[in-house]
């Protein structure tokens, strides 16, 4: 059963980025999101040439970073980041998706100068997901150059089941992204990604389209 499953994933994960590369003229990549799913899951990912991959949780990441070895293979650091974890996580995350402050920022250069980094924006005044203000994205650019970490872009999460809200959340951080200049834009998961890809999103993260629900915790 592990086998056929693992199989699947691999065709969905090829079809899934295939379809990507076509709607956005390849100018977006599938990040597959691998919390909560095993080594197998991200080998597969190697298997059919996807080699970066998201993961939410420090130990997580670091246990499988452990097993799979393999020099293809690039972590995305998507979720939440404690500071207390970044020493241990510094050489082997190869993106953070989710930084938001000068403490994180200073942290993150104090274990890896050259770390490349997006900064989490929250659109939508929510802030319970994490992300700073749109305003304050230009003193954390400044910040961080300052110190030496690259700033690739800005990563945001939309509305669930809220699409209109979820567009508009895209729209503007689109905006933001082009007056500040920067490369790579962090949007869209599995239910709203083809919307992120209509506002030019560069880095889906999917999760659930590919590899299935994960088990409850």
């Amino acid at each position: 059963m592990k086998g056929s499953y693992i199989e699947e994933v691999k065709e969905r994960a090829q079809e899934l980025a295939e379809a990507v590369h076509t709607k956005s003229g390849g100018n977006a990549i599938l990040l597959p999101v691998t919390k909560g799913f095993g080594v197998g899951e991200v080998q597969a990912m190697l298997e059919v040439g996807l080699t970066k991959v998201g993961e939410s949780y420090a130990q997580e990441m670091l246990e499988k970073a452990e097993i799979i070895t393999d020099d293809r293979l690039a972590w995305h650091m998507i979720g939440r980041i404690q500071r207390n974890k970044v020493r241990k996580l510094s050489e082997t995350v190869d993106l953070w998706h989710s930084v938001d402050r000068e403490e994180l920022i200073t942290e993150i250069s104090k274990h890896k100068s050259d770390s490349k980094i997006l900064i989490q924006v929250d659109m939508n005044d929510r802030y319970e997901q994490g992300g700073c203000s749109p305003e304050n994205v230009p003193n954390l650019i400044e910040f961080a150059s300052d110190i030496g970490v690259k700033v690739e872009g800005l990563m945001t999460i939309g509305v669930d089941q809220d699409i209109e809200a979820t567009r508009n959340i895209f729209s503007e951080l689109a905006k933001l992204s082009k007056r500040m200049g920067l490369k790579e834009i962090s949007m869209g998961m599995s239910n709203d990604f083809e919307i992120a890809i209509d506002y030019g999103a560069t880095i889906l993260r999917v999760g659930r389209s590919i590899f299935g629900e994960r088990a409850k915790k």
